[in-house]
């Protein structure tokens, strides 16, 4: 088991709450059953920092009010110890369960290769699951919400780290998020090798790390410019043949789900078409792959 003690915002929807939502998508949809994280004790103390600040007799008490929290999870491994068809398989059952969350109203927000975990069920089979929901939100209605910037940094969508998505002006919607998918697979192709980093030599993207906002979009827009240049470590080699492919993607200027560098994007396609033409690159992978398996 982990145990995770954390003071989220009063003014935000609590983890804890978030998740029961989640349990309930959960029910009867094995897209996201056993792909989320097992609660297994949550308990919120009753005195929050307003009492403090309002006992010595700081004003606006409740102004950045937290409560402390204390929840308890079935302890899970991080994907980024797999390699190969095993990291693949768990990373896609994670893109599956995070896209009916998002359609149940779930929004995620902070789509990272920290924030994807696994674990293996009894026949040994890795099952991928989507982890830390610190950031989502609840949506009501079909309009999007949510301007504030939420995300790591080397995985977030280029376009939320643009001034206008720094300032909070540019929504955050589905298409972010399948961006930040793609960041993850490129990440975890060219760095780690069987679960470790890569030496100094062949490991690149450092500076994704040590880049402010604004400097970390510049260099991913350079990296897709050059990415063909990288090599990934032999672990993610047949990985990397799907990242290069969703690159290509996020190098279409006419495509307007995947906008480059932050142009303004206006009358968004449906989720549905974007997790359509995502599936459709996965799909030609696979492929890809049982006809090298059958020659």
């Amino acid at each position: 088991m982990v145990a995770k003690i954390f003071w989220p915002e009063d003014s935000r929807d609590s983890e804890a709450a978030i998740l029961k939502k989640v349990e309930e998508l959960a029910k009867g949809n094995p897209t996201v059953d056993g792909h989320v994280p097992e609660v297994l004790f949550v308990h919120k103390f009753e005195n929050s920092t307003a009492e403090l600040r309002r006992a010595l007799g700081i004003a606006n008490p409740q102004k950045g009010s937290r409560t402390l929290y204390i929840i308890v999870f079935r302890k899970l491994s991080p994907i980024t110890d797999l390699s190969g068809a095993e990291f693949l398989s768990a990373w896609w059952d994670c893109v599956l369960c995070h896209r009916d969350l998002w359609k149940g109203g779930v929004h995620h927000r902070d789509i990272s290769a920290g924030n994807l975990m696994y674990y293996r069920n009894r026949d040994g089979v890795v099952v991928g699951v989507l982890n830390d929901f610190d950031l989502a939100t609840f949506v009501i209605g079909k309009g999007p919400t949510g301007n504030q910037r939420t995300g790591t940094v080397p995985f977030m969508a280029r376009q939320l780290l643009t001034k206008e998505g720094l300032d909070g002006e540019i929504t955050h919607v589905y298409r972010h998020e399948v961006e930040s998918f793609i960041w993850v697979l490129v990440w975890v192709s060219l760095r780690l090798h069987q679960g470790h980093e890569r030496n100094d030599k062949s490991r690149c993207l450092d500076l994704w790390l040590k880049a402010d906002e604004e400097q970390c979009r510049k260099e991913k827009n350079d990296f897709l410019l050059h990415h063909e240049k990288f090599s990934p470590s032999f672990a993610h080699k047949d990985n990397w043949v799907l990242a290069k492919l969703f690159l290509r993607l996020l190098l279409d200027q006419d495509r307007k789900p995947f906008s480059f560098d932050g142009a303004p994007v206006s009358d968004d396609p449906p989720d549905d078409v974007i997790f359509a033409e995502f599936k459709e690159g996965k799909d030609a992978h696979d492929a890809w792959m049982r006809r090298r398996v059958l020659a």
